[in-house]
């Protein structure tokens, strides 16, 4: 899409909801999701209202970023311009507020356990973020509240806490929505991000029987005190080079499931004592637990010594959330002056950092889409079955990775090689994101916002280094042999192991061919040598990654 540079109408006084007001989008849901999306579509001058919904902070969400999950945030703020989306990227430049309930991420460590056995050093992964990046937990609750009063900021109007959406429905001249207050809210076009509720799924066609995704889950969340960090569980001389594990998002890791564990308090300044706890399970393998979920999470941690110690302690401070299956996903996501959004259209499992990544993905999508509908004042259901097939692309995208970590953590081994495909895929997919952006930008008076907008592509929506979505292809494709049982883990690593040796876009300093490299740091003589293999033998997709603008530290979310 060409657009003019984006002339944001700023911070701007909000009106009250008035219930005699026809306004162009209602958005139903007050989440991450929800909360961006409104604030994109008011800063360019769009009249939205957002009506919060009961369960907004209830159902268990993603907590955790990742560098790529950075460079999204950023193209939102820049193509629509709203700097405080920016700092959603960079956790120094967040509200005081929000950095006190949340937490930093300094690395993603892995941790590998067997029953009855202490954790093996040797089996272990962590991967450091390197220092020009500042990933975070996300406080749930405080951040999906700051998006909102953020869209109020830039002109949206939000009912008052309290006042919730009871139903909501479409007629042949926009949407409806009834609240808890008794007033019926009219809006020429209505995006649902209420969840697994919706009230107007229900209306059209509700859920599918079986979900359309691979990977099934029992998954069990909370967030409790008393948590020990992992340093203290087991010496930090045990794993040489090792960083301290609660300063990062850390996944224990066990055949048929994981436990990822997400700090609020780990950094100066943090006052939320609590930690993410998130259990997610093969309800096969694990079929025998007890329904309640504090008692099944209990039987899953008393399996692994460390993990028992880590938890004698901890106590819960919000109500266990369980579902038996948590996958599903909406039998319908658009239809006439209406788009299901997000968690609304589907639910999978929150590991890999995907959950809060592919709502920012989402929202810049949709918004693509529902911007030039709504200035046109034409709601033609072509634009919107286009984003409704990205979502869909991109959530088997995900699931494909979701299914084959599944797989993975039956054998160390494989799980070893299958986490360095991972983190290839998503240190190219934030620099070639960011390559894509820098190249629209560079347009300009007009700006030519394709490159950006590439989602027929489904999971990688830009241009990436010529090889890299074979290498991914072919690397799950060989996990998911072994879940059919046509190959054994062990030389199924291997394989993917050698694929990474042999990849010519491979930087050779990452050593991701190499099954011994399990702590990996981005250190300064290891930035000479990748300047030295761009200048001497990286393939020139490569070296347009790394160019100056693409590589520069960055110090302030607004300066990117």
């Amino acid at each position: 899409m060409k657009t003019n540079r984006p002339t944001p109408t700023g911070h701007r006084a909000a009106p009250a909801a008035d219930p005699k007001e026809r306004y162009d989008v209602a958005v139903l849901g007050g989440t991450l999701a929800g909360g961006l999306l409104a604030a994109v579509l008011a800063s360019q001058g769009v009249r939205v209202l957002v009506v919060p919904c009961a369960e907004d902070r209830g159902e268990p969400s993603g907590e955790t970023t990742v560098p790529y999950t950075a460079e999204v945030f950023l193209l939102l703020a820049k193509r629509f311009g709203i700097p405080e989306i920016a700092a959603f990227g960079l956790f120094p430049d967040l509200p005081a507020e929000i950095r006190r309930d949340s937490g930093v991420k300094k690395s993603l460590g892995f941790l590998y356990h067997r029953p009855g056995q202490s954790q093996r050093a040797e089996e272990s992964i962590q991967f450091n973020v390197p220092g020009e990046h500042a990933e975070w937990h996300l406080e749930r609750r405080t951040v999906d509240a700051y998006t909102v009063t953020l869209a109020h900021r830039y002109g949206a109007a939000v009912l008052p806490h309290g006042v919730h959406a009871t139903d909501a429905w479409t007629e042949d001249d926009g949407a409806r929505v009834e609240t808890a207050d008794g007033h019926v809210w009219r809006a020429r076009y209505l995006v649902d991000v209420s969840g697994p509720g919706s009230f107007l799924l229900a209306r059209n066609g509700g859920d599918d029987a079986e979900p359309r995704l691979g990977l099934r889950s029992r998954v069990i969340a909370t967030h409790m005190t008393g948590v020990a960090p992992f340093e203290e569980v087991r010496d930090t001389a045990d794993y040489p080079r090792a960083t301290a594990w609660s300063e990062g998002t850390v996944h224990h890791l066990f055949d048929g499931g994981w436990v990822q564990l997400v700090r609020f308090d780990n950094h100066q300044g943090g006052h939320n004592p609590a930690t993410g706890v998130t259990l997610s399970l093969d309800p096969g393998r694990w079929a025998d637990l007890a329904d309640d979920p504090e008692k099944a999470f209990r039987t899953v941690v008393e399996q692994f010594p460390d993990l028992e110690r880590q938890f004698t302690s901890a106590t819960a401070v919000r109500p266990w959330t369980s579902a038996p299956l948590w996958q599903r996903t909406a039998a319908r996501t658009y239809g006439d002056r209406w788009f299901a959004l997000e968690r609304t259209a589907a639910r999978n499992d929150l590991f890999l950092s995907r959950d809060v990544t592919m709502a920012t993905e989402l929202v810049h999508a949709l918004a693509s889409a529902l911007i030039p509908a709504v200035r046109r004042d034409d709601f033609a259901t072509a634009p919107f079955a286009r984003v409704a097939a990205f979502q869909d692309e991109l959530g088997a995208f995900n699931d494909r990775w979701l299914r084959c970590a599944r797989i993975a953590a039956g054998e160390f081994k494989l799980y070893n090689a299958f986490s360095r495909v991972w983190l290839l895929w998503q240190i190219l997919a934030d620099l070639s994101l960011k390559r894509a952006r820098l190249d629209c930008e560079a347009g300009g008076g007009v700006l030519d916002w394709t490159p950006v907008e590439r989602f027929e592509l489904g999971g990688i929506w830009f241009h990436v280094p010529e090889g890299l979505r074979d290498l991914i292809d072919r690397s799950l494709k060989t996990v998911e042999r072994v879940g059919a049982g046509e190959l054994a883990a062990g030389a199924a690593a291997d394989q993917i192991f050698a694929a990474l040796r042999q990849g010519k876009f491979v930087p050779p300093l990452y050593a991701f061919g190499d099954p011994a490299a399990r702590v990996y740091h981005f250190t300064l003589p290891k930035r000479l040598r990748m300047l030295w293999w761009v200048k001497t033998s990286a393939p020139e997709d490569f070296r347009r990654l790394l160019t100056r603008d693409n590589v520069t530290s960055v110090t302030s979310a607004t300066s990117r």
